[in-house]
């Protein structure tokens, strides 16, 4: 069977999504559940026309690490990227697909809670080759969004750090020659540049919360968010069945007030996006 989307059902989509005109029968319905702005479901034509208009393209970046008994491995990769997805349904944004080894490290519990752990260079060198590959795509908006130990620029966000700063060199290099920022030729060029086009906006490295936001490990707030996300994923019956400290306040947690949460991380990103 053939399928074909053209970027004018793209735009009259995204437009009647905006609208909340899709309902059931929809003719637009069934290519929207098929086919959503994640990259590894779109095609080189409508990708074209997302670069020209600079639609963000966000990488979610988490870990695989150990949650208590009731939240699971990957809470910190699922949180973000589904919280993204809720994003993609009110404005134009495209999501990459998760990177879900990132820095875990065994803080939190050794080997038997199922962590795997990523040696930060490791790390880096995807994130780099990553950056690389879309920058020469012609990616001018790229986000990485890390909710993993992002209270005091751990490894994850710290190798994402170094990796977007190394290709941004990298590249301007490449294609600006030696000596590009020193050139007075150049001098003008730079004054006109907006946030925008300041090559140093290109590729942004951010928690998906404000750092002043109230977090925790697998307790209350984690707790919440991921019910509101995931909820199928959130095994209610083993909340207080372990030991762990850093898990006691998930006895107050609720789906009500994840949705809360996720409300506000929304209201957080469109300000951003603006």
């Amino acid at each position: 069977m053939q399928c074909s989307l053209r970027v004018s059902h793209t735009n009259q989509l995204h437009t009647q999504r905006n609208r909340g005109e899709l309902h059931k029968g929809s003719p637009f319905l069934s290519r929207k559940e098929t086919i959503t702005m994640r990259l590894e479901n779109l095609y080189p034509d409508i990708l074209d026309e997302e670069k020209k208009k600079n639609t963000p393209l966000f990488i979610p970046v988490g870990v695989i690490e150990y949650h208590s008994a009731h939240l699971p491995l990957g809470t910190d990769t699922q949180t973000p990227y589904h919280l993204l997805e809720r994003l993609e349904a009110e404005r134009d944004i495209i999501i990459a697909p998760p990177v879900w080894y990132g820095c875990a490290s065994y803080a939190v519990k050794g080997p038997e809670g199922y962590s795997i752990d990523m040696d930060g260079t490791v790390l880096g060198s995807m994130m780099y080759n990553i950056y690389m590959s879309l920058l020469k795509s012609g990616f001018r908006r790229i986000i990485t969004v890390l909710y993993h130990q992002t209270e005091d620029y751990n490894p994850t966000e710290t190798a994402c750090l170094d990796a977007s700063r190394r290709v941004i060199f990298k590249y301007l290099e490449d294609n600006r020659g030696i000596g590009w920022w020193g050139d007075n030729g150049m001098h003008e060029k730079y004054e006109a540049e907006d946030n925008a086009n300041d090559p140093w906006n290109w590729i942004r490295v951010m928690p998906l919360m404000p750092r002043d936001f109230e977090a925790d490990h697998a307790g209350y707030q984690e707790t919440s968010l991921l019910w509101a996300l995931r909820p199928d994923l959130v095994r209610s019956e083993k909340i207080g069945t372990s030991d762990d400290w850093f898990a006691e306040t998930a006895k107050d947690a609720s789906r009500e007030a994840g949705e809360a949460m996720a409300r506000e991380l929304l209201d957080y990103w469109h300000g951003i996006l603006k």
